[in-house]
């Protein structure tokens, strides 16, 4: 009766773009050679909406996936050249980003230059992200961190995170490699697959 009343419903969210996709939420991914090998056809869950925020009016997105194995991985939503694109990326730990990259090459991201870091291991479990080389374009730009969706709303400064980050792009234009260094001095290194996106094959909102 207070349902016919109230005009509740039952009903639903319905997804029709990933922008719209919560925590809690699933989805999954076409079976399209652009997509890392891992997320061909596989579905994930997300798990947390953040945003970056690059300058006054650039912010994006990002959620927080978890797939079946438990491995995580990131989604930034991204616009180029008037397109919207979807950032795929994947942290490395310490001890791979010394394996993929020569120590002394890679410390010169933080040089007066901006260098090109070669590629010298591809370790199994990253293959399908890496490229032969790197182009460094971005050096010691500033961005702020907000672990909630604040891309709809004027972001508090006060919640969000400062850090400083550098970009390279690399032979395959669509295969970016980043590099993040926070407040507390961690350091975030990932790799980062650019993709269509129409990858996405379903959404299915989680339990409200």
């Amino acid at each position: 009766m207070f349902k016919k009343i109230f005009g509740r419903s039952d009903k639903p969210r319905m997804l029709s773009s990933p922008v719209q996709l919560k925590p809690g939420d699933i989805v999954s991914f076409k079976q399209r050679r652009v997509l890392p090998s891992e997320l061909q056809g596989e579905q994930f869950e997300v798990t947390a909406v953040g945003s970056y925020q690059y300058s006054a009016d650039e912010i994006n997105r990002e959620l927080t996936l978890r797939g079946v194995d438990n491995k995580t991985y990131y989604v930034l939503f991204h616009e180029e050249d008037g397109e919207s694109l979807l950032s795929f990326s994947v942290k490395l730990p310490e001890s791979v980003v010394s394996r993929i990259f020569d120590e002394e090459e890679f410390s010169g991201l933080w040089s007066d230059d901006f260098v090109t870091l070669a590629v010298r291991e591809r370790p199994a479990e990253f293959v399908s992200w890496i490229a032969d080389h790197y182009r460094q374009q971005v050096k010691e730009k500033e961005a702020y961190y907000y672990d909630y969706d604040c891309v709809d709303s004027v972001p508090i400064y006060e919640k969000g995170e400062e850090l400083r980050y550098h970009e390279c792009t690399s032979n395959l234009e669509t295969h970016h490699l980043s590099v993040e260094v926070w407040e507390g001095g961690e350091t975030d290194v990932s790799l980062t697959i650019l993709c269509p996106m129409d990858v996405v094959d379903d959404m299915w909102p989680g339990k409200s």
